[in-house]
């Protein structure tokens, strides 16, 4: 088994097209904005996905939405990539160190209300 896609299910599916496509930066390979449902390509060998709401509970029942799961995404330089998400609309939050995680990061929501963190590698000095 290997995961192949994260799809989050969101109300307005046009809204987190154009913010995972135009803020987030990530190419588009199915859908369009008014279909309901697209994949993006993420770089990292699974596709994120998002579909509407309404289309996911033609299939399944849906429980109410929350802060079950948050999106990771990786980068190199933290700092220019939460300049870029800013000059292109996005909220971050402040920049947190976590030496004992390995990390720095910044949370960030999307149109739907799905938290992002967006964080990369603290280096390890090493005795």
């Amino acid at each position: 088994m290997k995961l192949t896609h994260v799809r989050l299910l969101v109300d307005d599916a046009p809204a987190c097209f154009r913010f995972y496509r135009d803020v987030i930066g990530l190419t588009p390979t199915w859908g369009t904005e008014t279909e309901g449902y697209a994949d993006f390509e993420t770089g990292g060998g699974s596709t994120l996905a998002v579909m509407g709401r309404v289309g996911q509970s033609e299939v399944v029942d849906l429980r109410d939405s929350g802060d079950g799961a948050m999106l990771v995404l990786g980068v190199d330089d933290l700092e220019s990539a939460l300049a870029g998400l800013r000059e292109r609309g996005a909220e971050p939050g402040e920049i947190v160190d976590r030496p004992d995680w390995g990390i720095r990061f910044a949370h960030l929501r999307d149109p739907a209300g799905n938290l992002i963190e967006v964080n990369c590698p603290i280096p390890m000095e090493w005795d």
